[in-house]
């Protein structure tokens, strides 16, 4: 299996809707022409994020100590009504770059829901779709695992992205 999913007991508030958000151009333009191909047209492909090395909130150290991982980076992610990222695999560009990563097969990525599931929020890992989750629950993919993001419903989507290096994979 190269995702695993799991809960943890959550410590934060609702502090991260009040973080200054903002809109990154999407880095792999070949996955972005791939979507308007397949037809995603009129929604929005990418959310929003407020991430490292900005100053994190007190609350975000927390989040560096649910996986024993090296190198780890955090990102808020917020994905408003029609904000989506349809199937891609992740490619790490920057990262490897900044950690001098030349094995992508130590990395691991995971989203944290910072809020309970509400109707139109959807997650997806290796074909597998994840509804219904709880404040605190987790999910955790091996580098190259296709996922797929989205919001359609009318609430915004909030989860925190953690990104590092499995120490030992056996």
């Amino acid at each position: 299996m190269t995702y695993q999913t799991g809960h943890i007991t959550p410590w934060w508030g609702e502090d991260f809707k009040t973080l200054n958000y903002l809109y990154v151009p999407i880095k792999n333009t070949h996955d972005e022409q791939r979507w308007v191909k397949e037809g995603y047209r009129g929604v929005t492909l990418n959310g929003a994020l407020y991430s490292m090395p900005r100053t994190m909130p007190d609350y975000a150290d927390g989040f560096l100590k649910i996986f024993d991982w090296d190198n780890q980076g955090l990102v808020f992610f917020r994905m408003l009504t029609l904000e989506m990222f349809p199937i891609h695999q992740d490619h790490y560009t920057s990262y490897k770059e900044k950690f001098n990563i030349t094995d992508p097969n130590w990395i691991w990525r995971a989203v944290v829901f910072l809020e309970d599931w509400s109707s139109g929020h959807y997650f997806e890992v290796d074909g597998n779709p994840i509804v219904n989750w709880k404040k605190g629950d987790y999910v955790a993919w091996n580098y190259d695992s296709p996922h797929f993001a989205g919001n359609f419903g009318l609430n915004p989507r909030y989860t925190m992205q953690i990104t590092g290096t499995q120490r030992d994979r056996t």
